[in-house]
Order: C-alpha cells, then sequence, then structure tokens
C-alpha cells in the first residue's frame, strides 16, 4: 500500500486490520524515525559522572539540616499559635453574664481556628508538593 497522501477512509482502514497497522508502522519506522547514535547511553552516563553536572543536580535539593530547620518552624509555628488561642479564650464567663454573653468571642475564635486549619492545609500541601518532587 502506498502511505502518502492518505485519505481518511485509509486510515480507518488502517486501524482497522492489525496487518495494514503493523506494515504502517514498519514503514514510519524505517523511513521517518531518527535512530539514536550507538554511543549514547554510555555518553549520558559519562557525562553524569562528572563533577559539574553532580553538583548541579545536588544543589537543587535541600539539605538534612534546611528541611529540620523548616520542620522545626512549621512546628513552631503550630505551637505559638495554640499557646495564642489557649491565651485568648476567657478563664470565665465574664461578669452578669453566662455562656450566651461570650458567643461573639466563641465565633471569632472559631472563625481564627478556621483560618488556621486553612494555613496547616496549605504547609501540609507543600511539604508533599516538595517531597514529591526530591523522588522525582
Amino acid at each position: 500500500m502506498d502511505y502518502r497522501n492518505l485519505q481518511r477512509e485509509q486510515l480507518e482502514e488502517i486501524s482497522r486490520s492489525d496487518w495494514l497497522a503493523e506494515d504502517f508502522a514498519d514503514h514510519i519506522q524505517e523511513d521517518f524515525l531518527i535512530s539514536a547514535p550507538p554511543d549514547l547511553k554510555s555518553s549520558v552516563i559519562r557525562r553524569y559522572a562528572q563533577p559539574d553536572v553532580q553538583l548541579a543536580a545536588g544543589a537543587r535539593s535541600l539539605s538534612r539540616r534546611t528541611r529540620l530547620l523548616l520542620y522545626s518552624l512549621k512546628v513552631g509555628a503550630a505551637v505559638a499559635a495554640s499557646v495564642l488561642l489557649l491565651a485568648l479564650l476567657p478563664a470565665t464567663f465574664p461578669p452578669g453574664g453566662g455562656p450566651g454573653a461570650s458567643v461573639p468571642f466563641y465565633q471569632k475564635a472559631q472563625q481564627i481556628t478556621h483560618g488556621l486549619n486553612r494555613i496547616t492545609y496549605n504547609f501540609t500541601d507543600w511539604e508533599v508538593f516538595f517531597n514529591d518532587k526530591e523522588k522525582e
């Protein structure tokens, strides 16, 4: 079959027939694909072993100390936020009022808690993003 100037009907016929599809794939492989140089694998391995390439690859990853610092900063921020929220909670109800008098305060505290939960979720997303990038 002549594979120059193929029409839609001819392509559909190729897609339905295994023999024609294999013949078409052989034609594409022989006439249009460029083969890789024979020493490509060895040259890539040799180039990767050079110190300047390894140094550039290592510069993109964070050191253990830097990751520990980031983690401790996250934990410290979470502890500071929780201590702040505990400090903001009233120890007793305001004078002259029962539980109903402090409802606006608790609503505000609930808004702050939701905001902190959202920030914590975003930190977790970034941590997963950075860890996924390291594994690739």
